[in-house]
């Protein structure tokens, strides 16, 4: 059966290939140049004069495969006879050109059945039954494959596994496996690029070890730690035993998002529209932790406390979580309007949101309650910042006078001579630095 190219674009590189003496030194040298198009008319050519050469139509149907031509790699394994082989190609025809991986674990699991020593299938099969999330069933076939005790792949069976156990819930047994699979291959390209999320499982584990009690607090570290150690779904179920308690937490609500979106439950924006939960900030220090979990303990038992709120909203803001904190700081100051140390906080929230016309309403409280002057000296410099950073250079100017009005700092006399720059004025921009210089 003569084998035609559908689609054969001739390169460069072929020329040079053609030349040599004999068909098989040319497909050779295509192979070297990674000319995959050249190699496939040159492997075509070559099965049509020798039919029965198995390897050259496996090569060449794994050739079709790679450049995707699902119909003439089906069409050249009607004549490969391994069945190993052809059920492999098959499986992938099936899950990547049909998008049925159903279609091909059934192949393979009928393969791996009927031919145990076939272990190519078999780690074939192991694959799409990860796909599939078929971690138990897949479990068990590198069970069988370790057994096999073929240590040139050893490791990466132990970090298959590993990955398997963790994904069903078996951290601890994950963590055995990777190391199994470090001791195997201590530099090995797979087992670097996993170590660092095995070691903060390893830490993780360590400190979920120390909390014993089932206190809305502890339940929350346990679940930090869980979320810190890549097991998302028990992190989810601590954030959620502790919310029962504290149904106001705000930790509670940052770990129980972060959870949802880590286990593939809700999407980042669902998070910041809907629980106001920046899943891109970083994740809270334990200093962070502890101080929300402070202060959601003193809110959970005094629901009006000042001092508690006002904490809590500067930890979010600390945090990062920009959009909680503004929540916070909204509803201390509907009971305290009067606070400078909560309006202080507003301002500077908002100018981390770059919101600069809330930043600005909170800065004009500030100036009418006649607030101390090196607060409003900071308040109006993080103005003066914003629209600076929005090309808003006048502005900018006006803010930054208000500033050293209040009082005069460093910071503020730099930003007034960029302003200047900006603005065209060098000469203003020059007296203006040298009051940084006097400093």
């Amino acid at each position: 059966m003569r084998l035609a190219l559908a689609t054969f674009i001739v390169l460069t590189p072929l020329a040079g290939i053609l030349g040599a003496r004999d068909l098989a030194g040319q497909i050779e040298l295509a192979r070297d140049a990674k000319d995959t198009y050249a190699e496939i008319e040159l492997l075509r050519r070559w099965a049509d004069g020798h039919p029965g050469d198995q390897e050259a139509l496996e090569k060449l149907t794994a050739l079709w495969l790679g450049i995707s031509d699902w119909e003439m790699a089906a069409e050249t394994l009607k004549l490969v006879k391994e069945p190993g082989f052809v059920v492999r190609s098959q499986a992938t025809i099936l899950r990547e050109q049909a998008g049925n991986l159903k279609g091909g674990l059934e192949l393979l699991r009928a393969r791996a059945a009927a031919a145990p020593h076939d272990r190519e299938s078999r780690l074939m099969f192991s694959k799409y039954l990860a796909a599939g999330g078929l971690y138990q069933e897949q479990i068990a076939t590198l069970d069988s494959l370790i057994k096999d005790d073929k240590e040139e792949d050893a490791a990466d069976l132990y970090l298959d596994r590993a990955a398997a156990k963790l994904a069903s819930d078996d951290p601890a047994g994950a963590l055995a496996d990777f190391r199994k699979a470090a001791a195997r291959a201590p530099e090995g390209q797979q087992v670097q690029s996993r170590r660092s999320s095995y070691e903060r499982l390893e830490k993780s584990l360590a400190e979920i070890g120390k909390l014993r009690s089932r206190s809305p607090a502890d339940s929350m570290r346990r679940g930090y730690w869980w979320l810190y150690g890549g097991v998302p779904q028990r992190a989810l179920a601590e954030a959620r035993a502790g919310i029962s308690l504290w149904p106001g937490s705000a930790f509670g609500n940052i770990l129980e998002t972060r959870s949802l979106v880590a286990a593939g439950m809700m999407d980042a924006a669902k998070a910041r529209a809907d629980r106001r939960v920046e899943v891109s900030a970083p994740l809270e220090t334990l200093d962070t932790v502890n101080g929300l979990l402070y202060a959601d303990a003193t809110l959970a038992a005094k629901p009006f406390d000042a001092t508690a709120g006002f904490d809590r909203a500067a930890w979010l803001n600390f945090s990062g979580q920009y959009l909680l904190a503004t929540d916070a700081v909204e509803a201390l100051l509907k009971s305290t309007p009067a606070s400078i140390p909560a309006l202080h906080l507003a301002v500077a929230i908002n100018c981390h949101r770059r919101n600069l016309p809330a930043a600005t309403a909170y800065t004009a409280r500030l100036t009418a309650l006649h607030a101390p002057h090196d607060v409003l000296a900071d308040a109006f410099t993080g103005l003066a910042t914003i629209a600076f950073e929005q090309s808003k250079f006048a502005l900018a100017l006006d803010f930054v006078e208000r500033s050293l009005a209040a009082q005069p700092t460093p910071d503020a006399w730099k930003l007034k001579a960029a302003s200047h720059t900006r603005l065209g004025q060098p000469n203003e921009a020059a007296e203006a630095l040298k009051n940084v210089e006097k400093r």
